[in-house]
């Protein structure tokens, strides 16, 4: 019986290089972060078939990678640096080089297994392009506004015009998303389909559709994992420790979190769910969470079987 090696690779990323390791071997290869560069590198790991190779998130200097080795056909992984750096802590590595990055990105992903990366169409990243832009906007505005408390009011001009300003860019961001959708099919059909549900508007069902492409394809307990709205355990011996929701994606959790509080006011279903734990004592903070979980549930299910939101029928 033939045996085939498994070939793990761990990639590490800066804006000008990229760190090439793989598990077993000492010799580290850097090539450019550049197109030259990654377009090398694909063809030297082609020739490899690599098990698996792991990138770490590096606040975009990666992506270009990434979909180079998606689209060439790699199985690829993109990980949260957060859970790469606690795996090399629990390994008992405390120093920190692009080497050493490397090599425990390789490890890594051997040992853990993180789930293969799956790219966004071209239309998927414009919508997401777009997304991120106006929350940064947002941002932005919300900071200007902040400042109308502290600034001299001689200069309160200044922050009204910008004010003005991000104002007009969010609502031209908004034309555009609304554009968006309505020129491509596919995207219309989803979004009429989220928009059903009471309290879901045109900005949370195109950040679903953008950021949440899992949707619909994951069971109710694996999409609350990954939008970050399940609850942990915190239990050790007798104690049973609060349970806290952790990690996950936040632009999709703000969302969603928008959306069920309009919910709570308006969607008959997460009315009912949100008084029904309060009722039982829960926190408020807790019964929104709560409701943001039930939520997502609902949404995933009307996607995962193309049909649109329905009031349950009284007993």
């Amino acid at each position: 019986m033939t045996i085939i090696a498994e070939v793990f690779v761990g990639i590490d990323v800066s804006k000008d290089s990229l760190d090439v390791a793989v598990l077993g071997q000492k010799y580290v290869e850097q090539v450019e972060n550049s197109k030259k560069g990654i377009a090398s590198l694909v063809g030297k790991l082609r020739q490899i078939s690599p098990t698996l190779i792991v990138v770490e998130a590096t606040g975009g200097y990666e992506e270009a990678l990434v979909l180079g080795l998606f689209e060439a056909g790699l199985p690829v992984a993109l990980v949260s640096p957060q859970r790469v750096r606690q795996y090399a802590r629990a390994r008992g590595i405390l120093a920190k080089t692009d080497e050493i990055d490397a090599h425990n990105l390789a490890d890594f992903g051997k040992n853990i297994r993180p789930r293969l990366f799956v790219a966004k169409t071209e239309d998927g990243r414009r919508l997401s392009g777009l997304i991120t832009r106006r929350r940064q906007v947002e941002e932005m505005l919300k900071s200007e506004k902040n400042r109308r408390r502290t600034v001299n009011p001689e200069l309160l001009s200044s922050i009204e015009t910008i004010v003005a300003c991000l104002q007009a860019e969010s609502s031209r961001l908004d034309d555009e998303i609304r554009e968006f959708l309505e020129t491509h099919a596919d995207f219309k059909e989803q979004e009429k389909l989220l928009r059903s549900a009471k309290s879901v508007g045109l900005i949370t069902a195109a950040t679903l559709l953008a950021e949440l492409p899992e949707l619909g394809k994951l069971d109710r307990k694996q999409i609350a994992a990954l939008v970050g709205v399940a609850p942990m355990n915190q239990d050790s011996g007798k104690r049973r420790g609060y349970r806290k929701t952790k990690g996950g994606r936040p632009d999709v959790r703000s969302v969603l979190y928008m959306s069920t509080l309009n919910g709570i006011q308006f969607n008959p279903l997460i009315k009912s769910q949100y008084e029904h734990l309060l009722a039982r004592g829960k926190v408020k903070k807790v019964a929104i969470t709560a409701c943001m979980r039930k939520f997502l549930t609902i949404l995933n299910a009307m996607v995962r079987d193309q049909q649109p939101f329905r009031m349950p029928k009284a007993a």
